[in-house]
């Protein structure tokens, strides 16, 4: 201790940050100070030291010190280097969860939205946080519907059009299926909606409609109209807390005798838009204002963006002094305080109501949200007789109108939820008169065959659309991949029941049962992908604008080819030999073209 003191008395008198060490050299605690030499003399006292600093200075042999320029990069740092060393005696986010961003940085050409789990001051706009993934991706897929914004990190330089274009989640600005200043249109009326600004936003949706119809473009007109009532539909259904439309988080707290959690209500522009929680370990001995104080330090300052009210539940260290640091370069200061009475003061009780119900779930089930069984997932698993939950699902349907362009589709569920991401498409090469069963079974053959090949996930149940001749052909294809074993269900239309291979005769589920509402939304899901898909494929076949998907062929060769053989399905009948005759073609892209051609697959 000795040896303690005189390392104490050289300190300055200067703002920076302190590292008490064990005697292997290990960071036990990381604190800051206004004045290192006075903060720090303090434990060496030994007066008046609560149980958890006495404990401390029992194994502290050593000091370190970082002097910094003010009090507030003191903060930041020590927040910082909490996180990177989580010593033993802070109070550390023991949270194993990377909380959730949408980021979109404007100054793009193409901006887009992506959910990423790095928050940076880089410019971008970043609006969060959102603690489960899979409601964050729940809530973007709703929102896509009618709002297509891009999710591609670069869609300037994508080769074709990805699987959300099919979906109608995305407008396509990668292949400019939209005017670049629609796009930007879109984007800001995205940004409008994550911020719930719902007067703004539908105030631009109009301007756009009614530009739209002057200019006499009516489709257009027609899918903004729809946008605006879908707009209007979703604003209603998000509660309004604060008819003053201020942007604030309201904090919430729940302990045990060995954890606390922080429960967050995110409000914008006076709605909840939504809400997440923060795990900490710690002694009984930890009072709130403590856990609350570490949270906001270690939360708040590394943000870009920062709320204009932070609402708190209780009184907490330094409270107006990290509004005012939380305020640096803004022109509006943020208010950090502890509601007395009123509105702001039943959102604490809220947020406190919550943080409870958050907590004992962590506690009793042992899980994270995005973790937690869906209710539809058990029900399958107890009516399909399953030895586990089918967790992750895999719906198929076939498309084939008139016997033309027959398409198959993909679509993929995990824990109850769409995950648009991994759908797939495929182009039928069943060449005979259409038959529904060989064709179910080609591209269940070709999925999986796919997925063994490139050592894919293999789901957890199969569904396919119809009866038990479908069934049978699924069954068929997986026999020949040696996956027989592989659980496969067959959805019939109008009856809705339910045929298995270990029940031809039936499982008839209760209209009400979520188990039955979640294979109906595969099933209508994997339908209405098929269809689009189809309709789709039949347009692109009918301009020959589908050969710019094959490798090397670009819009002048494919006019080249198009005027040398009249239609796509004569090019595609072509051998190589005649497709190398064609101006602009070479022997070696010919040959990639036929081979794309036979292929004649989208995955």
């Amino acid at each position: 201790m000795s040896d303690l003191a005189k390392l104490v008395g050289d300190l300055p008198e200067l703002p920076g940050v302190y590292l008490w060490k064990d005697e292997a050299g290990k960071i036990i605690y990381i604190g800051k100070a206004k004045s290192l030499r006075k903060r720090v003399s303090s434990y060496l006292s030994r007066k008046e030291l609560d149980s958890k600093t006495e404990d401390l200075m029992n194994h502290a042999r050593d000091l370190e010190t970082i002097v910094t320029n003010n009090e507030l990069e003191a903060v930041i740092l020590e927040s910082t280097l909490i996180k990177q060393h989580m010593p033993k005696y802070n109070i550390a986010l023991k949270d194993d969860r990377r909380h959730a961003w949408i980021r979109v940085d404007l100054n793009k050409e193409y901006p887009v939205f992506e959910v990423t789990r790095d928050v940076a001051k880089d410019g971008a706009n970043y609006y969060g946080p959102y603690g489960s993934t899979r409601r964050l991706d729940r809530f973007l897929d709703s929102a896509r519907k009618f709002i297509p914004i891009a999710m591609c990190k670069s869609p300037e330089a994508v080769k074709r059009e990805c699987t959300d274009y099919y979906l109608g989640r995305c407008a396509g600005p990668c292949k400019e299926h939209v005017p670049r200043e629609e796009y930007r249109s879109m984007v800001e009326q995205m940004r409008l909606y994550l911020e719930g600004k719902e007067a703004q936003l539908t105030q631009a949706v109009k301007k756009e409609m009614d530009k739209a119809a002057n200019n006499l473009e009516f489709e257009r007109a027609a899918r903004l109209r729809d946008r605006l009532k879908d707009i209007e539909i979703v604003m209603r259904k998000q509660k309004v807390f604060d008819v003053a439309e201020i942007d604030k988080d309201v904090l919430g707290i729940s302990r045990t005798e060995q954890a606390a959690l922080v429960e967050m209500l995110i409000i914008r522009t006076g709605r909840l838009v939504g809400t997440d929680h923060f795990y900490f370990e710690l002694s009984m001995d930890t009072t709130d204002s403590e856990v609350l104080s570490s949270f906001v330090k270690q939360f708040y300052f590394k943000l870009p963006q920062v709320p204009d009210e932070i609402l708190v539940p209780v009184e907490i260290p330094e409270m107006e002094q990290l509004g005012d640091w939380l305020s640096q370069n803004r022109a509006v200061p943020i208010k950090l305080y502890l509601p007395a009475e009123g509105k702001a003061n039943e959102l604490v009780k809220m947020a406190n109501a919550n943080a409870t119900r958050s907590l004992r779930r962590i506690l009793v089930l042992g899980d994270r949200d995005e973790d937690i069984v869906d209710e539809g997932v058990k029900q399958l698993k107890e009516a399909l007789g399953l030895t586990r939950a089918p967790f992750h699902i895999e719906g198929f349907d076939i498309a084939n109108i008139q016997g033309t362009d027959p398409t198959g589709s993909c679509v993929v569920f995990v824990n109850g939820q769409a995950a648009n991401s991994s759908y797939r498409m495929f182009r039928v090469r069943v060449k005979e008169t259409p038959d529904d069963y060989a064709m179910m079974s080609e591209v269940v053959l070709r999925r999986y065959r796919g997925v063994l090949e490139e050592g894919g996930v293999i789901p957890d149940l199969i569904m396919v659309d119809g009866g038990k001749g479908q069934l049978s052909a699924a069954l068929k294809a997986l026999d020949q991949l040696g996956l027989e074993y592989l659980p496969v269900a067959a959805l019939a239309k109008k009856e809705e029941i339910i045929y298995t291979q270990d029940n031809m005769d039936g499982i008839a589920l209760p209209p009400e049962s979520q188990g039955l509402r979640l294979i109906e939304s595969i099933r209508d899901e994997a339908h209405r992908f098929a269809q689009r898909y189809h309709h789709i494929l039949r347009e692109k076949r009918f301009t020959g604008s589908i050969l710019e998907e094959a490798p090397g062929i670009g819009p002048k060769r494919r006019a080249a080819l198009l005027n040398a053989f009249g239609s796509y399905e004569k090019v595609r009948s072509a051998s190589v030999e005649e497709l190398a005759k064609v101006e602009g073609m070479s022997q070696k892209t010919a040959e990639a073209l036929k081979e794309w051609l036979d292929k004649d697959e989208i995955a």
